[in-house]
């Protein structure tokens, strides 16, 4: 008996649990006007953060990939999901970062996609999510090029 007065409790705390998007889902309609990944492109959408040390591993070798595309097959984007705008930016001209950031300091992107880790990948074909990586991976260029010939786009 007293276990329905606990469930009982617990069932009025208030609750929010984030769901991340998972691999075929379709991202709504605003994520998709504010990405715009051109049509006929796989959207490689890439969450950093300047407090994200992993995430400063990795954006050197997304920059290897992006250099490797010849063909342009892919559409990367970097989602800088820093609150303060100057440390975001600081971070980017850091790095040297050289293809399309959005500065998500609203945390809109961030919280639609809301992933469990950071950094975080994923991949969109026609608004859906195909694919992911959350946390830190070595040589990430190499994993995406393995994770677009599984979608059957080569690089």
């Amino acid at each position: 008996m007293k276990t329905i007065p606990l469930v009982l409790m617990l069932s009025l705390l208030p609750i929010n649990f984030a769901v991340s998007h998972e691999i075929g889902d379709t991202i709504s309609k605003k994520a998709q006007q504010i990405l715009n990944i051109p049509a006929g492109k796989v959207g490689v959408v890439d969450f950093f953060a300047s407090w994200c040390a992993s995430c400063a591993k990795e954006i050197p070798d997304m920059k290897k990939f992006i250099k490797a595309d010849t063909e342009q097959k892919t559409y990367v984007i970097g989602i800088d999901v820093d609150e303060e705008l100057e440390e975001g930016l600081a971070f980017q001209q850091e790095l040297a970062i050289d293809f399309p950031v959005i500065n998500d300091t609203d945390q809109s992107l961030i919280a639609e996609f809301s992933p469990i880790g950071m950094p975080a990948l994923y991949y969109v074909i026609d608004n859906k999510i195909v694919g992911k990586r959350i946390g830190a991976v070595d040589n990430i260029d190499e994993k995406i090029k393995d994770d677009l010939a599984k979608l059957k786009v080569i690089i």
